[in-house]
Order: structure tokens, then C-alpha cells, then sequence
């Protein structure tokens, strides 16, 4: 048995050959079925995102399609020259499949280190290809503990713990100052990119309104109807800015849209309720002089990105044991797989040798006995399998037992299977091959 996984990332790849290679929605089911029948006998998964493209498979030795057939493949399913992606190609070998799927469960592997999403993406993937027979008993036990691991990485490192965006870390901050956002009135200004992206995290905190203020009526009223908000004229920010308790200013304008004189009238018509400015613009939307207003907090772009950074080291220190969860994980993961796999071939040869055994017997019992009629032969030869099929029940069971429990070490193989292997005389597994990565 062998495991190859191919791909491109955000790091091997620019994002016109990621999305040139990726299996969309509409794209995915027809991939896998192509790829068994290109390559029959063989299991696979494909794990398509904005910034990963990777076929995982697993087949028998002689079988399993090698990087330059794969490469093939995906020229030719994508219709692309193959010389275009070969050289963004990064390929893993047997047990280095499975310590990179672990790395890439755990966001080792993600453009954003620690990022939540992938864990769901790599279970996606595993389920479309379980739900199109893609995947067998090989990808069963790999994707399971894939999903295991990056969920123990999660539990043990704190690897996503603290949001690494100027946005995400606004919002978090607002659920540090606010006990409940369903009395709330939440006023972003300018509807742009980061705009756009604040109002998506700020989903989460369900405020009862969201006031939505931009120069351009039009984009105002376009991001209201996209987040379920209210658009309010340019005209109108300071009735805004009265309303709201939490205030995000994500500009890109020239000059402070908000200056100190205009919001100590704001803050009297507050009548000095509690009130959070996010100012993320750069240039600053708001005069650095209205934090000090008594019951105002104000932070600017440059302390939420030092959150940030904060928020990144402390993710990079969780790196370290992080590998070391899954040097220990793929080490016994790819035992378990090593373990099947012997199980599985100890099997067919003990019923192999068990069948040899029973034919032989059995033409040398009719050539003695040539009056037998049809009937007798038949009744002799079914009780002859059922005699079999009961001596071999308890060894088969064991040998089943023991593929389960999946040997601590990856070379040394399970006791009761060398056992079987010696008392019915069969021939030792093959050795493990070599393990190493492709570039």
C-alpha cells in the first residue's frame, strides 16, 4: 500500500494557478469519479480551497498513480499545458501524506496560522469523497484522525486563540467592553473593503442596530441590504454618532471625518453614556483627543495591530508542541494503516493457503472414491468449507483484534499477526518503503 498527495499552495503557487486547478462545487464530484476511473482500484479525496489544491491517494503498490501520471491528470481534467503546474507541483510520500494532512487539519499549513476554517474544509472534502465511494479503508482511518489531531492541536496548543485581523480584533474588543449587544446600536462608517469586513464579523455579535454611514448613498444602501442594516446619509453622522454605542470608522478619507469640538456636542447630546470608537482607517477618522472625553474609549489602527501581533506570537508559540502532537499522531496513525494493511494480506493469504488446502484434499477424496454421485460431492464439499470457515473463525477474529489495536511502534509489527504468520506458515509482509517528500 502506498499514499502520494499532490498539490499547489498559497506558498508554491500564485492564486491564477490555484484557481485554475481548483475543483469547485460544480467541478468536484465529476474529479473524483474521474479519477477512479482513470485509476481504478485506488482511494482518493481531493481538498480544493482559495488556497489549496490537493489530491490525496492511496492504492496498492504496483497501482497507485505516481506524480507524473497525476500531473497528467490534472492537466488534462483542467485543461492546462502540463509544463504550466508541474513546476508548482509539491508532492508527500506514505507516512509524509499523513504528517502533512495532520499539519493541514491544524492550520500548520494555513496562510493565516491558526485559522479555523480548514478543520471544516478537510471534512468537507472527506465527506465527498466517502459519499462518492472515492474513499476506503485507508482514508477512513487517515481523514478521521486528521480530524482528531487538528481538533487535539485546538485543544492543547490555544493555536486559535486571539483574532489576528484589525477587524477581528475590533470586534472581539467590543465583546470585552459590551456585556450584550441586543440593546446595541452599532455604527460603521464607510462601506469599502474593510468596511465590508467589519460588518461581517460584527454579524456574530447580533446588535439590535446597525447603522451603516457612507459619502455614497449608493454603497451605504448596498451594504445595508448585504448585513441587514440601516443606511444613513453622510449628512446625518452626527445624529449617528449620538445613537450609536459602539462606533468602527473604517475610512479612507484625507482629513478626520469626526473632530474633537464635533464630538464633545455628541457626547453632551449622549448624555455621557459609554461609548467605544474603533478607528481602523489610516488616516485616523477620529481626533486622538476624543479618548480623553470622559465614559469615551477610543483605539486607533495602531493599538489593534499591536493586538494582533500579539495574538500571532502567542499562536507561534503553540508551533512547537503543535509538531510535536503530530510527529506522535502520524507515528501511530501510519502504524494503524501499516497494521490494516498486513491484517488485510494476512487474511487473503490465510484463506488463500486454507482454500489450496481444502481443493487439494478434496480432489484427492473423489479420485479415491469415484462412485460419489454429483449430490455427495456437494454435500461433501460444503461441509468441507463450513469446517474450514469454523477452524479459521477464532484466528481471523484475532487477527482482526489486532489490526484494531494498531502497534505503538510504526516498524514493528503486532505480535498476534507475526504469531499467525508463523504457525500457518505464511510469508512475512513486505518491508515499509521509503518515506520522503517531493518537490
Amino acid at each position: 500500500m502506498r499514499l502520494l498527495a499532490l498539490g499547489v499552495d498559497h506558498r508554491s503557487a500564485p492564486a491564477t494557478v490555484r484557481e485554475a486547478l481548483a475543483f469547485g462545487d460544480d467541478r468536484l464530484g465529476a474529479g473524483l469519479h474521474a479519477l477512479r476511473d482513470a485509476f481504478p482500484g485506488n482511494e482518493f479525496v481531493v481538498l480544493s480551497t482559495c488556497n489549496r489544491v490537493e489530491v490525496y491517494a492511496a492504492g496498492p503498490a504496483g497501482d497507485i498513480p505516481g506524480v507524473d501520471a497525476l500531473t497528467a491528470f490534472l492537466a488534462d481534467f483542467h485543461g492546462l499545458n502540463p509544463e504550466t503546474i508541474a513546476g508548482h507541483l509539491v508532492g508527500y510520500h506514505d507516512e509524509a501524506v499523513v504528517g502533512h494532512l495532520f499539519r493541514v487539519a491544524a492550520s500548520l499549513e494555513s496562510l493565516v496560522l491558526g485559522e479555523g476554517q480548514i478543520l471544516g474544509q478537510v471534512r468537507e472534502a472527506y465527506r465527498a469523497a466517502v459519499d462518492r465511494q472515492g474513499a476506503g479503508p485507508v482514508f477512513h482511518t487517515v481523514f478521521q484522525n486528521a480530524l482528531r489531531v487538528g481538533k487535539l492541536v485546538r485543544e492543547k496548543t490555544g493555536m486559535d486563540q486571539g483574532k489576528l485581523s484589525v477587524a477581528s480584533v475590533a470586534v472581539d474588543l467590543a465583546r470585552e467592553v459590551f456585556d450584550t449587544f441586543a440593546d446595541k446600536t452599532v455604527l460603521v462608517i464607510g462601506a469599502g473593503k474593510m468596511g465590508d469586513l467589519t460588518l461581517q464579523h460584527l454579524k456574530n455579535l447580533s446588535p439590535g442596530r446597525i447603522l451603516i454611514v457612507n459619502r455614497n448613498p449608493e454603497r451605504a444602501q448596498a451594504a445595508a441590504e448585504k448585513w441587514r442594516g440601516e443606511p444613513v446619509p453622510f449628512d446625518r453622522l452626527n445624529q449617528a454618532l449620538i445613537e450609536a454605542d459602539l462606533v468602527i470608522s473604517t475610512t479612507a478619507a484625507a482629513e478626520p471625518v469626526v473632530n474633537y469640538d464635533q464630538y464633545v456636542r455628541v457626547q453632551r447630546a449622549r448624555r455621557n453614556r459609554l461609548a467605544l470608537i474603533l478607528d481602523i482607517a489610516i488616516p485616523r477618522d477620529f481626533d486622538p483627543r476624543i479618548g480623553d472625553l470622559d465614559q469615551v474609549t477610543l483605539y486607533h489602527v495602531d493599538d489593534l495591530r499591536a493586538q494582533a501581533e500579539q495574538n500571532l506570537s502567542r499562536r507561534r508559540k503553540g508551533v512547537d508542541p503543535a509538531l510535536l502532537i503530530i510527529e506522535r499522531e502520524t507515528a501511530a496513525c501510519y502504524a494503524a494503516v501499516r497494521q490494516q494493511q498486513d491484517a488485510g494480506a494476512l487474511l487473503r493469504q490465510l484463506g488463500d493457503r486454507a482454500d489450496q488446502i481444502r481443493r487439494r484434499e478434496l480432489d484427492h477424496l473423489f479420485q479415491n472414491l469415484p462412485q460419489l454421485s454429483d449430490a455427495d460431492r456437494e454435500a461433501i464439499a460444503h461441509m468441507a468449507a463450513r469446517l474450514q470457515n469454523q477452524f479459521l473463525h477464532h484466528p481471523r477474529a484475532a487477527v482482526r483484534s489486532a489490526a484494531a489495536e494498531a502497534a505503538a511502534a510504526p516498524e514493528a509489527p503486532h505480535p498476534i499477526l507475526s504469531a499467525v504468520r508463523h504457525l500457518f506458515g505464511l510469508a512475512d509482509p513486505p518491508a515499509p518503503s521509503s518515506l520522503k517528500k517531493i518537490t
